[in-house]
């Protein structure tokens, strides 16, 4: 099988060449956020309809402009979300269509890990740690952050490879090649799901408080980020309405200087005009008026 990498920057780890067959698209973790989101009972389209809402505070883009890959958990009403533009994710789709070539699939780099349960598989490459914590749970932090974050658990080097275990597959909705262009089927007999689940319960308090460092990390590092931008803000309540109010009065601000300093040089040279524009060139300031 061979795996072809896509990074954030938009580009492929090699060239794809037309017709190409037995490929899988792993794309980088920095592009693709993980969640657990547990729901109410209620049908699977109504849960699919339902989680964009209930994920939406944690997003950084509105929810219309992402795309998302829903996986049942084995445990009761929750959900595996995975999350990306889906701007990143048709130019994937259009570079693929162009040289005719359907992977067997489309999936997040850390879900090319292997999963072992109570152990963390990475791999390490330029300062940052692709990692799978999980069977549907993992991502990208810097080196320094994995470490300090998962410091007391059994960590295990290991490679990327692709199993036809393998249940996720990210695509658009609006995708030429449908759902069984993507999705491979995928069905556990009754009795082993039954038997992965009592394995699993024991587990789960230990991975959600992993999952819930995560989530604090990355949170923290937003709001260290956004108060290095707008320092004059004391408290982060809402990251992205903030954000963009703090754009928009930046911008008003913008303007009303422009307009304090034309209206002062107005009244100084010429009372009784108004300044539109000015032009300093060749050491020599010009400044044109309107009456």
């Amino acid at each position: 099988m061979n795996i072809i990498h896509y990074s954030k920057n938009g580009k492929f780890s090699e060239e794809i060449l037309e017709n190409a067959k037995d490929v899988v698209i792993a794309i980088d973790s920095q592009c693709i956020s993980v969640h657990q989101v547990t729901l109410p009972k209620m049908s699977k389209s109504k849960a699919h309809k339902a989680i964009p809402f209930a994920l939406e505070s944690q997003l950084l883009d509105e929810i219309d402009d992402l795309n998302y890959t829903f996986l049942k958990s084995l445990t009761q009403n929750i959900w595996d979300v995975f999350v990306i533009s889906k701007e990143t994710l048709e130019n994937i789709e259009n570079q693929l269509f162009k040289v005719k070539c359907n992977p067997v699939a489309i999936v997040p780099d850390f879900m090319l890990l292997p999963f072992s349960e109570g152990n963390i598989n990475y791999y390490e490459q330029d300062g940052f740690i692709k990692f799978r914590s999980a069977t549907n749970q993992g991502g990208c932090l810097a080196s320094k952050n994995f470490h300090a974050l998962f410091a007391d658990s059994n960590l295990i080097k290991a490679d990327f490879f692709y199993s036809s275990d393998n249940k996720v597959n990210i695509q658009t909705s609006n995708s030429p090649k449908g759902v069984s262009g993507y999705l491979s089927a995928w069905r556990i007999p009754a009795a082993i799901a039954l038997i992965a689940l009592l394995l699993a319960t024991s587990q789960i308090g230990v991975k959600n408080n992993q999952l819930n460092k995560l989530l604090l990390l990355q949170k923290n590092d937003n709001e260290t980020r956004f108060l290095a931008l707008f320092p004059e803000v004391d408290r982060v309540v809402n990251i992205r309405a903030q954000t963009k109010q703090n754009l928009s009065e930046a911008a008003e601000k913008d303007s009303s200087y422009q307009n304090d300093l034309l209206g002062k040089l107005s009244s100084e040279v010429m009372p009784n005009s108004k300044a539109r524009k000015i032009i300093f060139e060749n050491q020599m300031l010009t400044l044109e008026v309107s009456k």
